[in-house]
């Protein structure tokens, strides 16, 4: 089920464009990560899409509600929550709760367990009766989260929300946001921490001065642009004849060789790496390590933006 579909947004100010002529499209329970550096058209394409701006040009269509005409019935369906956000800080955490359940006009009958549901899901309720003033950055952010669950939106719009946590603080708000993802919540966020996005998101977006440069699911894209695989073979002895057997396989390079473990570039599927590892073991050597070394996003980035 397709829940956003963007054609042609555009975004002036002035002579400037921040978002040029943007088409894409979100299904349902996708996870699409924005990446690209500072003044690339992020957090203009997720305000649009959060209805705070409006484009110069082009269409969306969030939900099926055109944004341009229905702003206010998708408000309903979204949550957003910006790189800089601010609570109030003389109330306490179920205050804060209740305040925002109210002001999303949550059936009064129900907010009492909606706040306590929200408590458990961000694992923050042990401090419902503390003050918003006492929290740390990353209880901060993670508040920042549940007052978007309390009136459980379809989509969330999350611009860069683990700027300046701790290591700590990055992991619980990454769990939360994984348990999101898993009950079929569709995301949209940007991030310049791209290992908080690798393995999370299903989808990224790359975007350069305000273009989207490509798109598309995660792996496929990682085909796409690696063309080889970096396959790391360990063994207990005789590293020099599995080097050996290694250079007569076809589209292979040695990249090191270090303590009886091989790093080598091949060009080959499944099938043909399940053939070299055979092959090693039919000759009798003792393999007991034969893998892949998984490229993140941040490699992907990288090759991407500077074709390295």
């Amino acid at each position: 089920m397709e829940i956003l579909d963007i054609n042609k947004i555009r975004k002036e100010y002035g002579t400037l464009i921040a978002v040029n002529d943007i088409s894409l499209s979100v299904e349902k329970g996708q996870v699409l990560g924005l990446i690209g550096p500072n003044g690339a058209g992020k957090t203009t394409l997720l305000r649009i899409l959060a209805t705070i701006l409006r484009p110069t040009n082009g269409s969306v269509r969030l939900l099926g509600y055109d944004l341009a005409k229905e702003y206010l019935a998708i408000r309903k369906h979204i949550g957003f929550l910006p790189d800089f956000f601010n609570l109030y800080n003389d109330l306490t955490l179920r205050e804060c709760l209740e305040f925002f359940a109210k002001a999303y006009k949550v059936e009064n009958t129900i907010i009492p367990k909606r706040v306590d549901e929200v408590l458990d899901y961000i694992e923050l309720q042990n401090k419902r009766d503390d003050f918003i003033r006492h929290l740390s950055r990353g209880m901060v952010q993670r508040m920042g989260v549940g007052v978007l669950l309390v009136h459980d939106p379809d989509v969330f719009l999350l611009d860069e929300p683990a700027s300046g946590l701790d290591p700590k603080a990055r992991i619980q708000l990454r769990a939360v946001l994984k348990r999101l993802s898993s009950e079929g919540k569709t995301i949209i966020i940007s991030s310049h921490i791209l290992t908080e996005l690798s393995g999370f998101c299903t989808h990224i977006a790359l975007m350069n001065k305000g273009n989207i440069v490509l798109h598309g699911a995660v792996d496929d894209i990682q085909k796409q642009v690696f063309n080889s695989k970096i396959i790391c073979i360990s063994v207990l002895d005789n590293c020099d004849e599995v080097v050996r057997l290694i250079k007569e396989f076809p589209n292979t390079k040695i990249e090191a060789v270090k303590d009886n473990t091989i790093i080598l570039e091949i060009n080959a599927d499944d099938s043909e790496l399940a053939a070299l590892n055979s092959c090693l073991v039919a000759k009798g050597l003792k393999v007991f390590s034969f893998c892949e070394e998984k490229k993140d996003l941040e490699d992907l980035f990288m090759k991407i933006s500077t074709g390295e």
